[in-house]
């Protein structure tokens, strides 16, 4: 039998104390809300039942028992019906809400300059993600790490590449379709259609939501030239914070305009080009020179916009931040839009085919998919 924890009252809080000594104070209120008894929590849908206004803010704990799988509770007659409230400890431990608790839970990511992403280490095979649970969540928690990861020996198929977006959630359409083809074209309504070269971007800054993670598929790649660039935006703008703290705050408590414009769409977003949490933790950026502007920030601040600006254009584009490589047919990359920032050299249409397929996914979904294959077939009402 496995030990049990203990439970005492700790002034308003229940704290329970695991046998290993670590702790945690626990609301009456917190405790009452999260019941999973039928009553309070549909047992398909697993969504809250029970209305919160019904429960008073000040209710207490009634009565406390105990065994080695869980802490039972009991509660003051009160508008909102109970069954009975039961919690495992596995439960409590994963909930706990002290400071040091919740950054535990904080998706583990690796910041990166070119010299150190491996990409032999961050590539799965086409089939072992697309065919198997453990190649699936290999590919997933490799770019949960470090914004990108590739695939290798994928069909070269025009198609294939929403093929791979179903394994990883659904496509994520926008004013470029659920697809796109990214080859030199007349008439191009976008840089990338070009054969010029592109400088560090996030996709689509001018959409008021970024698109969340891109695939770009290699089709064909005979063209001389072409390579492509990868940053990790979170270590560029952490760098820049670093050197020039007054640059970086400049950047991420000041919206400045992005606009794409073509003959079927208008699309213009006003946002920071640094994303901080309320923490202050660097989330992404908002890089893309060519649709920058026109800038609108208040005239006293443009000089040092244009300061702040260039500050961080001069990082990403330092050789030392750039991850270099080049995608033959076959090859996939995929990576966190918000997160990494790509490029690619200029190159020449006249020396061959260079065609990659792209699309999206969102992110919120490549999360969902990372944490259905943590579960191992377990059941996700664990209480």
């Amino acid at each position: 039998m496995p030990s049990t924890p203990t439970v005492v009252r700790d002034r308003e809080f229940l704290r329970v104390t695991w046998p290993d000594n670590h702790s945690a104070l626990f609301h009456p209120y917190w405790l009452r809300e999260n019941c999973h008894c039928s009553v309070c929590t549909h047992q398909d849908a697993w969504e809250r039942l029970v209305d919160p206004r019904q429960i008073p803010l000040d209710i207490t704990v009634a009565g406390i028992s105990q065994d080695p799988y869980g802490l039972g509770l009991e509660w003051p007659e009160h508008d909102a019906p109970c069954d009975g409230t039961i919690y495992s400890w596995d439960w409590l431990d994963a909930h706990r809400t002290e400071t040091e608790a919740v950054e535990t839970r904080r998706p583990t990511t690796r910041r990166w300059r070119s010299t150190d992403l491996d990409r032999d280490g961050s590539t799965v095979s086409y089939n072992q993600m697309m065919d198997t649970p453990g190649g699936l969540r290999r590919f997933l928690e490799i770019i949960e790490e470090v914004g990108v990861g590739f695939l290798s020996g994928c069909p070269t198929e025009v198609g294939t590449v929403t093929g791979i977006a179903g394994r990883l959630g659904f496509v994520e359409t926008s004013h470029f379709g659920d697809r796109f083809d990214v080859e030199s074209k007349p008439a191009a309504e976008n840089l990338a259609y070009t054969a010029v070269a592109l400088p560090p971007h996030n996709d689509l800054p001018s959409r008021e939501h970024l698109p969340g993670v891109q695939l770009l598929l290699c089709l064909e790649s005979a063209a001389t030239g072409g390579e492509s660039i990868l940053v990790d935006a979170l270590a560029a703008a952490e760098r820049l914070r670093t050197e020039d703290t007054a640059s970086f705050d400049l950047l991420v408590r000041t919206p400045v305009t992005f606009t794409s414009v073509a003959e079927t769409w208008h699309i213009v977003n006003r946002a920071p080009i640094i994303a901080t949490d309320s923490d202050g933790r660097i989330t992404g950026t908002r890089v893309h020179p060519a649709l920058i502007g026109p800038v609108d920030v208040a005239p006293e601040l443009m000089a040092d916009f244009y300061k702040a600006h260039r500050a961080l254009l001069d990082i990403v584009t330092d050789p030392s931040m750039q991850f270099t490589f080049r995608l033959e047919p076959g090859d996939c990359q995929i990576f966190d839009n918000q997160r990494i920032l790509h490029a690619r050299w200029s190159f020449d249409p006249n020396s061959g085919p260079r065609h990659l397929e792209g699309c999206y996914v969102p992110l919120d979904e490549v999360k969902s998919a990372l944490a259905i294959a943590r579960r191992n077939g377990t059941p996700f009402r664990k209480i």
